[in-house]
């Protein structure tokens, strides 16, 4: 079975970083992607949480609100209680240690970003696409 997810879309703040009880870095992004209407533009935001602690540190440094990003994931779901005991349902499309993808499509300023490495291959992002 194939759990696959590719999005195109603006950070709508920085990535968070956060370390693991392993120490490992993680990253939190909200990443907003639009659809277009004839008259008409409907933006869904989605959760992007990254396991890989390499694309994760460079997420912190380089991804700032604004930020075009190119993402491959999979796409789960995750249940938790809230403060009120409630059971709460969260879905999120999460980029794996070894097999999720991040690129920096292009930076919010111009200056100083580079791109984003990828756990796949190369940081040559001219030939990636």
């Amino acid at each position: 079975m194939i759990n696959k997810v590719i999005l195109i879309g603006r950070l709508g703040a920085d990535a968070e970083v956060k370390q693991t009880s392993k120490g490992d870095s993680m990253a939190n992004m909200s990443l907003a992607t639009n659809k277009k209407f004839k008259d008409d533009e409907k933006t869904t935001w989605h959760k992007v949480v990254v396991f890989d602690p390499r694309i994760a540190d460079t997420m912190g440094k380089y991804a700032k609100a604004g930020t075009m990003l190119y993402v491959e994931g999979e796409i789960e779901t995750r249940s938790y209680q809230d403060s009120g005991g409630q059971k709460r349902y969260v879905t999120e499309v999460v980029v794996p240690r070894f097999t999720g993808v991040v690129r920096m499509v292009s930076p919010k300023t111009s200056g100083g970003a580079a791109p984003a490495p990828s756990s796949q291959g190369s940081n040559d992002f001219d030939n990636q696409f």
